[in-house]
């Protein structure tokens, strides 16, 4: 026969094939035939695929040709059995599907990116070259097969993009990129921020190239394009010139080949100063405020000045914004002469300026003038004049007033001519009064308020030095100078300037220097200058000082390392200042090497970040203070590395977490070539590397640190082939104990020399081994087992394993077979059985035949446990009969078994078949098959009817005999009772006189479960093997069985056969909480089950956790709670959500969570779960999720696990009991079904799914009679209907049924059956009590039998029933005896019914019947009543009384039925009328309860039924009463009315014919009058909504009185908008509206008919948010370097609809903030910027109305030098380290790196950010 194992695949067992081309597998099986192969072959849908086979010298060829992408599964079967190279993988591709996309121009020194689809290609390598590979790459991985491919451009020329997968170009490749290098052009725009309307703007563009390129010039208005013309050229530059002709934003690109230049597009603003409009200036009067308008809207963005002067002199003016660029300006003229208005808007001059504001005089009064009125300065002599003066210098009194209010002394002037001169001197600043009067009068504008100032108290804080494009701030402090205007101005006013008041009269001035050079700063109080001014401040260009040199990035520790300043000459020397990670100053030197030129060096000696301050003229340098990390490549260890095998991967460890930041570089090489490596980051700076040799020679292992070499590095890793070693023989499969067992070693390298063999015995010893033969192609050893069992054979080959080993050996002894039950004779035709007990023997293969020496006789083999059989046969022959056993093809001892058969004896007396056959007897019972070691072991013995009992023998595995009691339970039946008290196989004879019955002897295998140990219990951690042992090897034969849960969970987990009776459990934690260990021997619990452990969370202590059952599991509508260890933490750097499940009303439902505080500063978090279902749990720290967050928490409802099928509880001895739980609704949980037996035990529980349907099957089978108990629990909680009662009959016993056994009447006959057909026997029955009793046989069904009784006494009465003497389960029955008859009316029935039996009522009349049921016997009244409309009552009355209350409330006929026990007692007939005078006076009407003040409120008294009569009616309050008016409107029939004024509370009475009517006084609520103004209207939902939303507002109208509320809306079409009104019932109200069209809608809302405040509501409905039209872009979206990073970006919402736009960024903490602005409320184009002080990670999320927008989530790095950028683009370095393990990527990437590059190591913590905007 062929060996199949010769058989193999020729080639690689994973093939990738293009889709259309012809797979091929070949196959060597040389000796086969093309019949013997067969081929199947499925496609990546599961379909068979077509192939054709071929052979040619043993060499089979299989060809297919795949249409579909994905894997093609081929199964290749020799002779019917599958290969072991079996299945082969056909890996599918189609090249054609690969996309790419977003290939554009480039620039020189900029990233350029493309995008890669690979999704629909299938699996392959995907090769992508840039210039033949000149241009470095690098690929993101973005996930589903699709990538983002960066690289940057060094050189200005087409880059040619080869983009290759499994070999083949995808469709367009080569794609080109056209770069140009945009940094030879540059242009100045700077002056065209600001540019007048009509006048040609001009601007200068320099290239500093002569090559051929495209220079594009356009600008865009404000409406559309400008026409540009461009003259010059390369040597001169170029001019372009361009007319704004209107106002508004242009926007100026410069493109070069295509490419925006730098600083372009660039957004200049046009003004027209001509738009400026000023109202007309109205005369003025002395001291009166004169005031005009500016209208600035239509004349653009700029600076508007408005000086007022007079006779040369400013005067101080008032500008108030308006808004929208308008302005309302005003000033106090103190002089009788013309003012000159000169307005000015961007230096140009405003069409009509200057403007003159004439100033009234009056000649008939004194005219006072002079600046001084107005305004002086401390300490100078000021003046004002009076003129129109008609009187003397004694006429004119002038009192001056300090602030103080101290008087400044003032002499006046006749200067004739009726005018006066003033002068005074004021000594202190500060607002004085001058008062001046003539003849005791007050002049016009008396008293004037003249502003003194003291310019010499102001005081400058002066900045001497400045950095371009850097604010120069410096503080003026004008506290003690009074009022004034401060005038600053930088460069005679060429330089703006701004002032922001900093509190306490201090203003901060600053100014943005644009130019290196000094900036006189002058400074004017009220138009003189202050001390000091002018002065000077030197301005620097920071970005002119370059820093360069290795000292400024990654530095070596304890070596000197050095970088260059280089400056312009007249900054002066450098500063410089190292601080080490510990902020200790490292020493450092500076060298003038040059003028501007320095040199400085430093050696650093703490590994970790150092901070490198540089100052140039006392200022920090550009990107100051810069910071250097500092590594040592020593500090890296290399460890784990061990010899490897050819094919199989090599694993060893990496540790740089002491060696600082940096790039780790890995390079495994053999022979001169280099071999792909796989790094695994494990968090903290350490790497698992490992790498799959494939050849067998010695590996070099190269680890660089930062280029440097790491301590012994190149490291020597040996590699073996294992494969070339074969390990043979009996002693490493199987070989009997006590003799030598041999193991062969053959090796085609001659390396068997080097081999070391080791043998472990199942106890652990290592065995001896003896040499036999030891070459270099051969080795053959020798070892001697002692004891049966798995030996281990260790085969080594330079410390590494072989293929194979270890080996497993299994050791047998065949003396340990042990045969009994074959002595003595047997009969023909009786059953043989024996046992074979191979137990003991090892692991091997038993074989059995019985034969008579003439032919063989079948036999029948049960396995009762693991080794031991139970072989049965029937002898036809009276011949001896011989029974060979092998094992392991190998005798047992005295093979073969001689058993001895006789013919049958023949009885001397012949009994009835009926009564002596012991076929008819049968045993049962869990006893006979198993027992608990020194417990009570019963079964069952049911002789059939038989007269003799049966004797039973019981012996122990010794042969010993055991002790055993019969019972007789009742005739024929018995119980056997018997106490074992060794371990093994019992066996149990059952005999009827000399017979046994059949079965016998039977084989009970007694074990003790509490023997059982539980050892060696390992720590339970989270993500990690753990394990126990358990010893069984005490406890007897059995089955083990483990169970590992928790939180309603199953565990994975498995169980290990160690040998010698030891087990090892395997179980895998995965959620950090107690676990419960359950474990069983044989069905029953051992005595240290269940094992509870706390699985541990490896991160617990060294980070914030949760932990708690209330992450996993909770109950319906119970407080649950878990603790979060905060490690310290504050409170609010954590937060928790927790989510309800999706699949109920409303999904996705928020939970409230509560967080309390714990002395330990751990949180106490409790929520209260109120639905069944998944929970998510989300615990975040710093917006960051802990570990294992999001956490599931199942929540169950013991309420909603329903028992189905469970209905009947009676069962038979042997027959299953089945019922099912349904579960769907009530969450997940563990589920627990415990059954209780008659005798207090256990039983196993069978619990599974039911077939084809949902739910849970239960069952279990009872083995005795009686009433067993099952308990069912979910999630610890018991479910509705448990515990279950079952009671188990014998499935002998006849069925009882009939009215007859519950209830009986007396002097009535009672019935019941018994059911015994099919049964031997007959029923007697007893009743107790009074009474006749009948049984007889039913003539049509034999077997079935009429019981019947009538009892003559009320009362209960026992009906005992037996069978065959023996009472029948249940019995006895209870029945209730009683007497309808004996039902009577206490009043008797004369006086209830009349003589016809019949009763009449009115309606509304009450009747109460009292009933006598005192000799009516056990039971209970039921009235059955039958009629139009009723009210009644039935209550207990007392002793043997019962109470019935009955109200008609309608006329008609009615029927009342009276039962006892449900027999009838008597029915009454009631006719039931309305015309009857009732004396009853009914009111009726709303104004009974309720009136509203001014309104007229009725109701209507009706004395139709209450006789003759006239109304007397009442109204009346605390203090006031109300007069109600009574009208006749029918005979006894009146009609109230009365008014309110006053709301209140209000007592109405009302009587007829002088009594109160019944019900009065009546409570009536006079309510004040509605008032719409005073309904609150307030939500979202009176503005605003979306279509396809339900827009919500509220309403309230508790202050408003009562009265109608009414809603309208319509959209701009007329549709009306669906509207619900939901009353809370309290005058408040929810409006919830969802409109059917977009636009503007009207809302309607009237109270009372009237429109509440705000009604019509103008809506404004929008059409639904899309996130898919927001646009993002910008360069705060892209990579850079921080010192010149851009954080701008936009986000452009039009066409997106109504929505909140969110942007939320991720980044190192603190390093960044987040700011929104658009210029209007209306603007749809948000420009958001985060502002980056540190380089790392960042995320930007962008979300419309909740989702990601088209790009979002954008990953930004941000890096400290453009080398490190330059680095990343091409795949070799990340700010932030290692983010996670590696990943599926493609590009020109080594295998060895990680996603991000090259290994770097995280540094400082991250955080979130966010802002939103509101968009409608």
């Amino acid at each position: 026969m062929l060996d199949r194992s010769a058989v193999q695949l020729v080639g690689d067992h994973v093939k990738h094939i293009s889709v259309g081309n012809v797979a091929v597998a070949e196959l060597s099986a040389v000796g086969f035939q093309r019949d013997d192969v067969d081929i199947n072959i499925l496609s990546p849908a599961k379909v068979p695929v077509a192939y054709r086979l071929s052979e040619e010298n043993g060499l089979f060829k299989i060809e297919f040709t795949p249409t579909d992408v994905g894997s093609f599964i081929m199964d290749v079967y020799v002779t019917g059995q599958k290969i072991p190279d079996s299945p082969i993988f056909f890996k599918a591709y189609d090249s054609g599907l690969i996309q790419v996309s977003d290939v554009g121009s480039g620039i020189v020194g900029q990233p350029c990116q493309f995008r890669v689809d690979a999704s629909q290609a299938g699996e392959g390598q995907l090769e992508i070259s840039i210039n033949d590979g000149e241009v470095p790459n690098h690929v993101q991985v973005l996930g589903g097969g699709k990538c983002l491919v960066h690289f940057t451009p060094e050189t200005p020329k087409p880059h040619t993009i080869d983009i290759r997968f499994n070999g083949e170009a995808v469709p367009d490749c080569p794609f080109v990129c056209r770069v140009s290098d945009t940094s030879q052009v540059t242009v100045q725009l700077q002056h065209l921020e600001l540019m007048p309307v009509g006048e040609a703007a001009l601007f200068h563009i320099q290239v500093d190239t002569t090559d051929n390129a495209e220079l594009a010039v356009s600008v865009q208005g404000p409406r559309t394009d400008l026409p540009v013309k461009v003259s010059g050229n390369v040597k001169n530059g170029f001019t372009a010139e361009f007319l704004p002709e209107e106002v508004g934003p242009y926007t100026v690109c410069v493109e070069y080949n295509g490419i925006p230049v730098g600083g372009t597009p660039f957004v200049g603003k046009a003004f027209d100063s001509s738009n400026v409009l000023v109202s007309h200036v109205p005369w003025g009067t002395i001291g009166k405020s004169l005031q005009f308008t500016v209208d600035a809207s239509k004349a653009g963005e700029g600076n508007l000045e408005i000086t007022i002067s007079a006779r040369g002199r400013n005067i101080p003016t008032q500008v108030h914004p308006q808004g929208s660029a308008r302005f309302a300006v005003s000033f106090v003229p103190l002089e009788a002469i013309d003012h000159v208005i000169n307005i000015t808007f961007n230096k140009e001059p405003v069409p009509g300026a200057p403007f003159t504001a004439k100033i009234h005089t009056d000649p008939n009064h004194i005219v006072v003038s002079g600046q001084c009125l107005a305004a002086t300065a401390v300490g100078k002599p000021s003046f004002f004049t009076l003129s129109n003066v008609s009187g003397s210098l004694e006429d004119i009194v002038i009192e001056i007033d300090s602030p103080l209010g101290e008087e400044v002394s003032a002499t006046v002037q006749d200067l004739g001519s009726g005018s006066f001169k003033a002068e005074f001197s004021p000594k202190i600043a500060g607002e004085h009064q001058i008062y001046i009067s003539f003849r005791d009068e007050q002049v016009p504008g008396s008293p004037f308020a003249c502003k003194v100032y003291d310019v010499s108290a102001i005081k400058v804080r002066e900045c001497i030095k400045g950095i371009v494009g850097k604010p120069v701030t410096f503080l003026v402090e004008t506290s003690h100078a009074g009022p004034g205007n401060l005038e600053v101005t930088v460069n005679n006013g060429q330089v703006p300037t701004s002032a922001q008041a900093q509190g306490n009269h201090t203003y901060a001035i600053s100014f943005n220097p644009k130019e290196a050079k000094p900036h006189i700063v002058e400074l004017k109080f009220n138009g003189e200058s202050v001390p000091g001014s002018p002065f000077k401040c030197l301005v620097v260009d920071a970005a002119k000082v370059n820093l360069s040199g290795e000292g400024l990035e990654k530095v070596p520790v304890s070596k000197q390392t050095s970088f260059m300043i280089s400056g312009q000459g007249d900054m002066g020397d450098p500063e410089v200042k190292i601080l080490s990670p510990l902020k200790d100053v490292v020493t450092s030197s500076i060298r003038c090497i040059g003028e501007g030129q320095y040199e400085v060096d430093y050696s650093p000696d703490t590994v970790g970040d150092h901070q490198v301050e540089v100052k140039m003229a006392g200022l920090h340098v550009q990107g100051s203070p810069f910071i250097v990390k500092a590594y040592d490549a020593s500090m890296v260890l290399v460890t784990d590395i061990q010899s490897g095998s050819v094919g199989k991967p090599v694993y060893f460890s990496i540790d740089a977490s002491q060696a600082g930041a940096g790039n780790l570089e890995i390079i495994v090489s053999v022979n001169g070539r280099n071999v792909p490596n796989y790094v695994q980051s494990e968090g903290n700076a350490k790497f698992k590397v490992n790498f799959k040799p494939q050849e067998n020679s010695p590996h070099y292992l190269s680890v660089k640190f930062n280029n440097e070499p790491v301590p012994n590095s190149p490291f020597e890793c040996r590699i073996i082939d294992s494969q070339q070693l074969v390990v043979s023989g009996p002693g490493v499969k199987m070989c009997p104990v006590s003799l030598p067992a041999k193991v062969n070693i053959t090796s085609t390298a001659g390396n068997c020399k080097d081999c070391l063999i080791k043998v472990h015995s199942p106890g652990g010893d290592v065995l001896h081994i003896t040499t036999l033969l030891n070459e270099k192609n051969n080795a053959n050893y020798e070892y001697i087992p002692a004891e049966v069992g798995a030996h281990h054979v260790h085969v080594v080959l330079d410390g590494l394993p072989v293929l194979g080993s270890p080996f497993t050996c299994n050791v047998y002894d065949v003396g340990r077979v042990i045969v009994t039950g074959l002595e003595g004779s047997h009969a023909i035709g009786t059953p043989v059985t024996f046992t074979v007990d191979a137990s003991q023997a090892g692991e091997g293969t038993l074989e059995l035949v019985v034969t008579t020496g003439k032919s063989s006789v079948r036999a029948e083999v049960a396995a009762r446990s693991r080794g031991l059989y139970e072989v049965t046969f029937v002898p036809q022959e009276a011949i001896p009969h011989f029974v060979n056993i092998t094992f392991n093809d190998e005798g047992i001892p005295n093979n073969p078994f001689q058993c001895m058969i006789i013919a049958k004896k023949v009885s001397a007396v012949q009994k009835s078949p009926k009564k002596s056959e012991t076929s008819t007897t049968v045993a049962r019972g869990d006893g006979l098959q198993q027992a608990v070691f020194n417990s009570k072991t019963i079964f069952d013995i049911d002789t059939g009817g038989l007269d003799t009992a049966p004797v039973v023998r019981i012996s122990d595995p010794y042969s010993f005999s055991v002790s055993s009691y019969l019972t007789e339970t009742r005739p024929g039946l018995y119980r056997a009772e018997f106490t074992p008290t060794k371990l093994g196989t019992h066996s149990i004879s059952i005999n009827i006189g000399d017979r046994p019955i059949q079965g016998s002897p039977f084989k009970s295998e007694v074990f003790d479960p509490a023997s059982v140990k539980v050892t060696d219990v390992g720590a339970a951690v989270i993500g990690s093997e753990c394990s126990l042992t358990v010893d069984v090897s005490n406890a007897g034969h059995g089955a083990l069985s483990v169970a590992v849960r928790t939180s309603g969970q199953e565990v994975k987990h498995s169980i290990r056969d160690l040998s010698r009776g030891l087990y090892q459990v395997l179980y895998y934690p995965e959620l950090a909480t107690t676990h419960k260990v359950e474990i069983k021997y044989n069905g029953l619990s051992v005595p240290d089950s269940p094992v509870v452990l706390n699985a541990k969370n490896p991160v617990t202590g060294k980070e914030p956790t949760a932990i708690g059952l209330g992450l996993y599991q909770a109950r319906v509508e119970k407080q649950t709670s878990f603790i979060i260890e905060t490690l310290g933490q504050t409170a609010q750097a954590f937060d928790i959500f927790v989510t309800g499940p999706s699949n109920v009303i409303p999904p996705n439902e928020a939970i409230p969570v509560r967080c309390y505080q714990q002395k330990d500063k751990n949180l106490l978090v409790e929520f209260k779960p109120l639905s069944s279902g998944a929970h998510k749990i989300e615990v975040l720290h710093n917006r960051e999720h802990v570990s294992g967050s999001p956490f599931v928490c199942q929540v169950f409802d013991p309420n909603r696990v329903l028992i189905i099928g469970a209905e009947d509880r009676n069962a038979t001895v042997g027959e299953p009991v089945q019922f099912q739980l349904d579960r769907k609704d009530a969450g997940f949980a563990e589920l627990n079904v415990v059954a209780v037996s008659p005798l207090g035990q256990d039983l196993p529980i069978d619990v599974k799914g039911v077939p084809g349907g949902e739910g849970d099957l239960i069952e279990f089978t009872p083995g005795v009679v009686g009433r067993y108990k099952l308990e069912l629990t979910y999630g610890g909680e018991t479910v509705p209907g448990s515990p279950l009662i079952y009671i188990v009959q014998e499935d002998r016993s006849p069925t009882v049924f009939g009215k007859g056994l519950t209830l009986g009447q007396v002097r009535d006959v009672c019935l019941f059956k018994i059911d015994g057909r099919g049964m031997q026997g007959e029923p007697r029955v007893e009743i107790t009590g009074k009474c006749r009793t009948v049984l007889q046989e039913d003539k049509d069904e034999p077997g079935l039998f009429i019981v019947k009784y009538i009892p003559e006494e009320v009362g209960h009465t026992g009906i005992h029933i037996f069978w065959n003497e023996v009472e029948i389960p249940g019995s006895p029955f209870q029945a209730r005896i009683c007497d309808a008859s004996a039902v009577l009316p206490l009043s008797g029935w004369a006086n209830l019914l009349d003589k016809e039996g019949r009763m009449d009522m009115v309606v509304g009349e009450e009747k109460l019947i009292t009933w006598d049921v005192s000799k009516a016997g056990p039971g209970s009244m039921d009235i059955e009543i039958q009629g139009p409309k009723y009210d009644h009552r039935l209550d207990n009355a007392g002793p043997g009384r019962i109470k019935f209350v009955f109200i008609p409330r309608k006329e008609g006929t009615f029927n009342l039925n009276t039962k006892w026990n449900g027999v009838p007692v008597r029915t009454m007939h009631v006719t039931v009328r309305g015309g009857k005078l009732t004396g009853r006076v009914v009111l009726t009407g709303k104004g009974l309860v309720t009136a509203i003040c001014g309104e007229e409120s009725v109701f209507v008294i009706d004395g139709s039924e209450g006789g003759e009569g006239e109304p007397d009616v009442k109204l009346s309050g605390i203090d006031s009463a109300i007069h109600v008016s009574c009208k006749r409107v029918a005979h006894n029939v009146w009609e109230a009315a009365y008014t309110p004024v006053r709301s209140g509370t209000y007592l109405l009475n009302v009587t007829w014919a002088g009594r109160l009517v019944k019900e009065c006084p009546l409570k009536v609520v006079v309510e004040p009058p509605s008032n719409a103004s005073r309904v609150v209207c307030s939500g979202d939902g009176l503005r605003a909504g979306t279509l396809g939303k339900e827009i919500k507002c509220s309403i309230d109208t508790r202050s408003a009185g009562h009265d109608e509320l009414t809603i309208k809306c319509e959209g701009p079409h007329g549709k009306k908008a669906l509207s619900e009104l939901n009353d809370h019932r309290d005058g408040r109200f929810t409006l919830y509206i969802r409109p059917q069209e977009v636009g503007r809608h009207n809302l309607n809302i009237q109270y009372g008919g009237n429109h509440v405040p705000g009604s019509p509501f103008q809506l404004r409905v929008s059409s639904a948010p899309d996130p898919g039209k927001v646009r993002v872009y910008g360069p705060g979206v892209e990579h850079g370097v921080l010192a010149r990073y851009q954080s701008r970006f936009i986000c452009d919402t039009r066409g997106a609809g109504a929505g909140q736009l969110t942007v939320r960024i991720r980044g190192p903490k603190g390093a960044f903030r987040v700011e929104m602005q658009r210029e209007s409320q209306k603007d749809r184009t948000i420009l958001c910027k985060y502002e980056p002080t540190e380089p790392g990670d960042y995320r930007i999320e962008v979300r419309w109305s909740g989702e990601h927008v088209p790009g979002s989530p954008f990953v930004v790095m941000i890096f400290d030098t453009e080398e490190e950028l330059n680095r990343f683009l091409q795949g070799g370095y990340s700010p932030a380290g290692v983010q996670g393990p590696p990943g599926d990527f493609y590009g020109s990437i080594g295998h060895h790196y990680s996603p991000y590059g090259p290994v770097g190591f995280p540094a400082g913590t991250l955080s979130w950010r966010g802002s939103q905007a509101n968009i409608h």
